[in-house]
């Protein structure tokens, strides 16, 4: 009896731990700051910043426009 209360107390503390800035995310409640990116792949961020890092890079292409 003891080692299923033991393992109920352990469960629920696990389940009550919250990522933190930089863990991935899918909704405002996975973080401890509460703030998850809007942004692929969503990760918590603080509340200054709302996108994660960016993974995308500007091509060094001309521009074709006159």
């Amino acid at each position: 009896m003891n080692k299923w209360i033991a393992i109920a107390i352990v469960s629920l503390a696990a389940a009550g731990c919250k990522q933190g800035i930089g863990e991935r995310c899918q909704v405002n409640a996975d973080c401890a700051s509460d703030l998850c990116s809007t942004s692929e792949p969503k990760v918590c961020v603080n509340s200054t910043e709302t996108q994660g890092p960016i993974d995308a890079e500007v091509p060094d292409a001309p521009i074709d426009a006159r």
